[in-house]
């Protein structure tokens, strides 16, 4: 585990836990605890959650909120093997507390809900332009650093850091990975029809309580309709982006061979 990273190697241990035999009970209770980390961690916290750390005394605060899975984190931590699991299993539990003093109890449930549903992941910020992204950036005093934003529509990871901040967004293809997965299971059956992409945008910008995710048609042609509602952003994604996604892993594939057979020559 990544001793840079708690909030990560506290998602970790607790997957594996789950994927053990435990009862129901247990593993709701992990649910909340690894989704807990997770949504810290996704929605660009790990600074403030250190800092927060730094600050808290063992036994100062304690989760009202989360009493059922704290008891239960403690009695997985009294029986870890190694100081290295317990410290991770301490991080856990501090996400908790982190979460509850901080009033995100609402985010978190929101998170819950994302991770329930195999939906697109949720975003902290949504701009037209790289340019806008740059600037809201710049305005953070503390970069969200792993936090997931769309720039034009499409999912990209905050890279930036306390110390550098060179490369301060990374494109991740999200969508067409969710679209690749969605295929692998066969063609979603489409709650709406339309012939143009004018008439499905204006359905969507309609809509008042609109889905994570819809499957649509539009000429007939598979698209997801999206909807990020922290952010107030609706989008539409051709099945498309799934093709363009093969075609890039392919071509890098073909790179890497070519170079691979220049060193042996």
């Amino acid at each position: 585990m990544s001793s840079d990273n708690p909030l990560g190697d506290a998602v970790l241990l607790l997957l594996e836990y789950r994927r053990n035999n435990h009862s129901d009970g247990e593993r709701k209770l992990l649910e909340i605890a690894s989704a807990a980390a997770s949504f810290l961690s996704t929605s660009g916290q790990l600074y403030r959650f250190e800092d927060f750390r730094k600050s808290l005394q063992p036994g100062q605060v304690r989760s009202l909120s989360f009493a059922d899975v704290m008891h239960y984190l403690e009695q997985l931590r009294s029986q870890a093997q190694s100081a290295e699991e317990k410290e991770t299993l301490r991080g856990a539990s501090d996400a908790l507390i982190f979460i509850e003093a901080s009033g995100q109890h609402e985010g978190l449930e929101d998170y819950l809900d994302y991770w329930r549903s195999s939906s697109l992941p949720p975003v902290i910020a949504a701009f037209d332009t790289r340019e806008q992204a740059d600037a809201w950036l710049e305005h953070q005093s503390v970069p969200p650093y792993k936090a997931r934003v769309l720039i034009g529509g499409e999912y990209h990871v905050v890279f930036a850091t306390r110390e550098d901040r060179d490369w301060p967004f990374i494109p991740t293809p999200v969508v067409g990975e969710f679209i690749e997965d969605q295929l692998e299971k066969g063609l979603p059956p489409v709650v709406a029809t339309f012939d143009t992409r004018e008439q499905a945008e204006a359905w969507l910008a309609a809509l008042t309580n609109p889905p994570r995710h819809a499957f649509i048609s539009i000429g007939g042609k598979h698209h997801v309709a999206a909807c990020w509602k922290n952010v107030n952003h609706r989008a539409i994604y051709p099945f498309t982006l799934a093709d363009d996604l093969a075609r890039e892993r392919q071509a890098g594939l073909e790179r890497l061979s070519r170079g691979t057979k220049r060193e042996e020559e």
